[in-house]
């Protein structure tokens, strides 16, 4: 019997299947998957809107108190087009799927997922406030994981769906150091087995992911402290807030986009029963980069690259962008954004009062100049991935496109003789963007 080519639709769908299991930190985030731009063709800097869930604050007695219905939502950008260029002869088409998979198909597509999990690792670490651990001592004992699990009960995260990513550095310390962890014989067998931490261990699903992100905190300086009395909102939602501070050392690079801050006399609280958790713990914020000009200090913008490809540029929450902070002169003044705004009442409180004027500021992981991994403890609704259609062109040799709802992807590829080298190349081509969605419901674990 004859060999069978092997045809398009074949190996969009290997494609779409080797892609989904190639990742690990997008495995495990909310993913949507949009056609609507299928038709006309997706393009980069269409905006995917991921509706947030309503809160409300109640009332107590039998007087009726009809609440506002605020339903905010996050725009998720398709702000990157990412592929892979290759080529293959006819007679590879005839080769078995499974060989053709091997050499052709996993080795492109495993590099866009690798793309694709390296972007939003970097978005989890600059968008995740809340942080346990002391960059540059690694993680070697239960505490970091309880912590995590602590905040994210504090911020009424559901128990299920939780994941911890560490660097493959972390999950060899933790490995070792929870080995004598008392833990059901089949979890320890296995953890030994494949030097591998079980699922469902310490209130997670323990996953290595190899794109974790490694950061330097900002240099800091001076005695900085807040500049001036309520600052951010009394009521409705935002993504971030500026906040006016000084005190800084004058004219440095104070702040690195994706440090994270407190603000004396501003601290966390529930966001259901809008009380003060962990014995007055102060709110963390990360620092984020700010749109337009301060009207203190300055902010230099850089756009991160991942993978040495070039990262999708704008400030929107989709964006991997990157900046630092440099304070004013003479007094030290700066503004700056933080991420979760502050909003001290109403449905979306999130602290018990405005940082206090003349209060401290405080960096985390002040001092360290060294570079710590910052491994992630998340729930599935804290970040997004949204993927849609690349349109399939006509006149090539051949175009196909594989898409899922349930794990919110979609790859294309296309194939075509160009005629200038006498040559077909083919790639394979994802459009996607990422976005937090109640990225309070992440921890940052350094190490």
């Amino acid at each position: 019997m004859a060999n069978q080519l092997l045809n398009i639709s074949m190996i969009t769908n290997e494609a779409l299947f080797v892609l989904e299991n190639e990742l690990t930190f997008t495995n495990c985030v909310t993913r949507e998957y949009d056609d609507r731009f299928a038709i006309a063709g997706a393009k980069i800097g269409y905006t995917v809107n991921v509706r947030r869930p309503a809160r409300f604050v109640g009332t107590v007695g039998p007087n009726l108190n009809v609440e506002d219905f605020y339903e905010s939502s996050i725009p998720v950008t398709l702000s990157t087009q990412f592929h892979i260029d290759t080529q293959f002869t006819e007679a590879d088409l005839l080769l078995s799927l499974d060989e053709f998979s091997m050499r052709v198909i996993k080795p492109s597509v495993r590099a866009v997922a690798n793309r694709i999990d390296a972007d939003g690792t970097l978005i989890g670490m600059q968008w995740a406030s809340n942080a346990v651990g002391v960059p540059g001592t690694p993680l070697s004992s239960r505490a970091p994981a309880l912590q995590a699990g602590a905040f994210m009960d504090s911020e009424g995260c559901p128990p299920e769906e939780r994941c911890l990513i560490l660097d493959q550095w972390t999950h060899s310390y933790m490995v070792d150091a929870l080995a004598g962890l008392f833990n059901p014989q089949a979890q320890i067998s296995e953890q030994y087995r494949k030097g591998m931490m079980g699922r469902d261990t310490l209130g997670f699903d323990w996953y290595k992911d190899q794109n974790m992100v490694s950061y330097t905190p900002g240099a800091g300086g001076g005695t900085p402290t807040v500049n001036g009395a309520n600052q951010g909102l009394t009521a409705g939602w935002a993504q971030t807030s500026n906040i006016l501070t000084t005190a800084w050392s004058n004219t440095t690079n104070v702040l690195n986009v994706g440090d994270i801050v407190t603000f004396a006399g501003c601290y966390a609280v529930n966001p259901q029963n809008r009380r003060s958790y962990g014995g007055n713990r102060l709110r963390q914020f990360v620092v984020r980069p700010f749109v337009g000009t301060p009207s203190a200090g300055t902010f230099t913008s850089s756009f991160a690259t991942a993978n040495n490809g070039s990262g999708p540029v704008g400030p929107s929450a989709g964006t991997i962008a990157g900046g630092y902070y440099t304070s004013g002169a003479s007094t030290g003044p700066l503004q700056f954004t933080v991420a979760p705004a502050i909003i001290t009442a109403g449905q979306f409180q999130n602290v018990s009062a405005s940082p206090t004027a003349g209060g401290a500021v405080t960096i985390f992981g002040a001092g360290f100049t060294g570079s710590s991994p910052q491994n992630l403890a998340i729930h599935k609704s804290s970040f997004t991935i949204a993927s849609a259609d690349l349109p399939l062109p006509g006149g090539v040799h051949f175009a196909g496109r594989a898409a899922d709802p349930q794990t919110g992807l979609s790859i294309r590829v296309v194939r075509q003789y160009t005629v200038n080298n006498d040559s077909i190349p083919c790639r394979f081509d994802v459009l996607y963007g990422w976005a937090p969605i109640y990225s309070e419901l992440a921890v940052r674990a350094a190490g």
